[in-house]
């Protein structure tokens, strides 16, 4: 067996030095997820690669990564590093026990065995260098992160990782928790650009997995994909596209996902990301274009036209019925976001109005069968 020099090769899961620091205190970035990147190693593929990322507990994800790596020359033992950004915002930035605070059970298994790591708190883009990692203690983490507004230091959970020759399977988990600002419910960022580092310069076989739960609105960039050919959408998934706004040199085009139930599935051969996984659960925006007066009266209003989500993440943030047909169309809502037909044309049209309405002539109504927080939303109106 050949083992390189272990100083000499550096793999990273993660986007390398990218900071949010557009989240203050409006909002809070909490963690982003990441590639495997090879900084020095250029003979290993990657073939194939799952990225799951499964919505538990409200407002955290659990994420797993599958990779199939193929090393073409003798077996190998390799340095492995997972960046983990810092949060900032409105948010604690202090380590918790050495780690990234909304990072946790972070898993690695290669090749059918658990791989066990360690944590290095770092600020230089060189944290690595002849086998040693220039990191701060946590200590020096603890009272940079109460003395500071943003800290520049992130952290690194590296493992040595046996390539054998041939290929190589590694699984990687862990759960994180979502990001959070004004007008959006959640969001999250997973660095996919990265694959380009490796041999083969692509990802032969990628496959990605988003499920956030039911009844979701998701906006995802159109950074990585143009059109929804590679796309797989459950039943009764409504897509939207919409156009960036070139006043906002931030903005990017996407698309608009309004999911009643199941996952959203990506898949690509021959996969050459040039940009990044970003997907945000907008919040319900009621009063926008509202006069200061119609926000002071704080009603919902059918006859002025105003909108309803179709995401059941916070019902009561609808506001009460302003009249009696306000009060029927909201007590409808539910049974419209699973695509009934409504025989009296004013609760027609005013659904029919909405951008995530979606027929569904197989469905008839059933309260037992909706969300918990939408029957409790139902019983106080």
């Amino acid at each position: 067996m050949s083992v390189s020099n272990p100083g000499k090769i550096l793999l990273s899961l993660s986007l390398a030095f990218v900071f949010f620091t557009g989240y203050s205190n409006d909002g809070a970035f909490r963690s982003a997820g990441n590639q495997l990147i090879p900084m020095y190693e250029t003979d290993i593929s990657v073939k194939k690669e799952i990225l799951t990322i499964n919505r538990i507990g409200g407002r955290k994800v659990a994420i797993t990564v599958y990779y199939e790596f193929f090393n073409p020359k003798a077996d190998k033992m390799v340095e492995v590093g997972f960046e983990a950004t810092s949060p900032s915002g409105d948010v604690n930035a202090r380590p918790v026990n050495g780690h990234q605070p909304f990072i946790s059970q972070f898993t690695v298994n290669m090749n059918d065995s658990t791989v066990p790591y360690k944590v290095s708190i770092v600020s230089d883009s060189m944290y690595y260098k002849n086998g040693i990692y220039k990191s701060k203690t946590v200590a020096q983490a603890l009272k940079e992160a109460d003395n500071a507004d943003y800290v520049d230091f992130f952290y690194v959970y590296h493992f040595k990782a046996k390539f054998k020759q041939g290929l190589n399977i590694i699984k990687h988990t862990y759960t994180a928790e979502l990001s959070t600002a004004v007008y959006e419910d959640y969001s999250y960022t997973y660095i996919l650009s990265a694959a380009g580092r490796w041999a083969n310069k692509q990802i032969d076989d990628f496959t990605l997995q988003i499920n956030m739960g039911e009844y979701q609105d998701l906006r995802i960039n159109n950074t990585f994909f143009s059109t929804l050919t590679n796309w797989q959408l459950p039943e009764g998934t409504k897509s939207i596209f919409i156009k960036k706004d070139k006043r906002d040199k931030e903005d990017k085009d996407k698309t608009e996902f309004y999911i009643r139930k199941g996952g959203l599935v990506f898949q690509q051969v021959n996969f050459k990301p040039t940009g990044e996984l970003f997907f945000v659960a907008p919040g319900y925006q009621w009063g926008m274009g509202l006069t200061q007066q119609e926000i002071d009266d704080n009603h919902f209003s059918a006859k002025r036209g105003d909108p309803l989500p179709f995401s059941v993440e916070y019902p009561d943030g609808i506001h009460s019925p302003a009249d009696d047909l306000s009060k029927r169309i909201l007590k409808n809502l539910p049974y419209a976001r699973r695509g009934y037909i409504f025989k009296a044309p004013e609760l027609q049209g005013y659904f029919e109005r909405q951008p995530w309405y979606l027929k569904d002539v197989n469905y008839h109504p059933d309260m037992s069968a909706l969300t918990v927080k939408e029957q409790e939303w139902l019983k106080k109106l």
